[in-house]
């Protein structure tokens, strides 16, 4: 399994009441799939995972699994916590209709590496699926080396990759270079998902996609076909939609907030996330004008 170019890590829609909303989350799906999407990375950081139920987490995937309809990956992360707890989520994931699952480290507290091998490899098991290590330190606070990965990869039969989210892109060459067998990795910086794929990814996953998905289609496009003066300048175009994201917050509250301006209510942040401050709305919608988006 290697699934390739954009990959939306997909927001979930919530209503009025902070519950699922079924029709936006197909009306999202089939949007960034008629658009290009080549499959979903669901239920992570973006997706809000973590502040929902198992049941909820199950649901979700269910809904984007029957909506792509084997016309694109969907990537699971089953991240929490404890072990036992992403051993469940894979099970429910399989049975969900995942194509593959991914998790970060667990949550929280901080392990030494044997135990995180453990802990994907416990993963990889109960799945039966191809497995992902999210690597996103700025939030788990877990360095990685090569060597490491690579023993991770001995270890583990169903380890395919990693969703690699650091802009260390040296790092990123030698974690797909060090192991005995071949694996791939997912690009998981928006701000310079070119220099990503020129170091050797196959693809990008990111939050942003959701709403600019144009943007990173053309750029993997451009890329692709080895025009790189033209994918510098969809980068650009890329990167000025995030430096308005960071201008009005930078947290999940703006990104969603931003989607509900491009037509796709998918409501507020799930508690502790504080609301987007409504008398924010008219500067937000200003900049996303200036930019094409709306």
């Amino acid at each position: 399994m290697k699934p390739e170019g954009i990959i939306p890590a997909l927001l979930t829609p919530f209503d009025s009441n902070g519950q699922i909303s079924v029709p936006m989350l197909k009306k999202l799906t089939r949007y960034l799939l008629d658009k290009g999407s080549r499959g979903f990375f669901v239920c992570g950081s973006a997706g809000e995972g973590v502040y929902m139920t198992p049941s909820e987490r199950k649901q979700v995937l269910e809904i984007v699994a029957s909506e792509c309809a084997n016309q694109a990956t969907v990537i699971a992360h089953v991240g929490s916590m404890s072990t036992d707890e992403s051993v469940a989520l894979a099970k429910d994931a399989r049975a969900a209709g995942a194509h593959a699952v991914a998790s970060m480290p667990p949550l929280v507290f901080k392990q030494p590496w044997p135990a995180i091998i453990k802990h994907i490899q416990a993963i990889a098991e109960a799945s039966e699926l191809p497995t992902y290590y999210y690597h996103l330190p700025i939030i788990t606070n877990v360095i990685i080396t090569a060597d490491e990965v690579a023993e991770m990869v001995a270890a583990i039969p169903g380890l395919v990759g990693l969703k690699y989210s650091s802009p260390d892109l040296f790092l990123l060459w030698g974690v797909l270079e060090r192991p005995k067998r071949t694996i791939h990795a997912l690009y998981g910086c928006d701000q310079q998902l070119y220099h990503g794929l020129m170091a050797g990814a196959c693809g990008g996953i990111g939050s942003t996609y959701n709403y600019q998905i144009e943007n990173f289609v053309a750029l993997y496009e451009a890329t692709k076909r080895g025009d790189h003066a033209e994918a510098l300048l969809w980068q650009d175009k890329v990167n000025k939609v995030v430096e308005v994201l960071f201008k009005h917050g930078g947290n999940r509250a703006t990104e969603k907030a931003m989607m509900t301006l491009r037509g796709y209510d998918v409501g507020a942040a799930r508690r502790p996330n504080l609301p987007f401050p409504e008398d924010g709305i008219p500067a937000l919608r200003k900049d996303m004008e200036q930019l094409g988006l709306l």
